[in-house]
């Protein structure tokens, strides 16, 4: 069961492989000039959020992003926060709510994964930021079954997960 916590998130700023509209798997890849400008702009609201804990993907994109959010801050990296392949991506998206019952095997294996790295997080002391990937963004709100928020969130969009009265909700801030 994942704990009642709330939390941050916020995917890592745009790479070249972000902008192509070919969706392929791809290497740990650096943030390009846009998506450092979308860290840095993004980091006063980031700077003022009550992070207790930081919790990183550890790919280069990622810990890149964090570097530019909060300088020079103490984060935990987890390889559960890691990125799915393009047709993991593909294959997730496309079953929407159904996707760990009807997806094939290597869906419900990064679906898996998100659980375990969520439940790691909100472990640790909070409100936990976690900087990661679109594809753990969306199997966050798979395991929250978040209504009221679009699953599929743009580069260094910040986004708040709480816990209301009986369901979980998501803020775009």
């Amino acid at each position: 069961m994942i704990p009642a916590k709330e939390f941050y998130f916020i995917r890592h700023g745009q790479t070249n492989y972000n902008k192509s509209l070919t969706k392929v798997d791809h290497a740990d890849i650096s943030l390009n000039l846009t998506g450092k400008k979308q860290a840095i702009q993004c980091a006063p609201l980031i700077k003022k959020l009550p992070i207790q804990t930081i919790c990183c993907s550890p790919l280069k994109r990622a810990k890149e992003t964090k570097e530019l959010l909060l300088p020079n801050s103490k984060h935990l990296e987890s390889s559960y926060l890691g990125e799915c392949t393009a047709q993991v991506w593909k294959e997730m998206t496309s079953l929407q709510s159904h996707a760990y019952i009807q997806g094939p095997p290597s869906v419900k294996e990064f679906l898996d994964r998100i659980q375990q790295g969520l439940n790691f997080v909100l472990k640790q002391q909070g409100p936990v930021l976690i900087v990661s990937h679109g594809g753990v963004h969306w199997g966050i709100c798979y395991w929250l079954q978040i209504r009221n928020h679009n699953w599929i969130v743009d580069n260094c969009m910040p986004v708040h997960f709480s816990m209301n009265e009986d369901a979980w909700i998501a803020k775009l801030l």
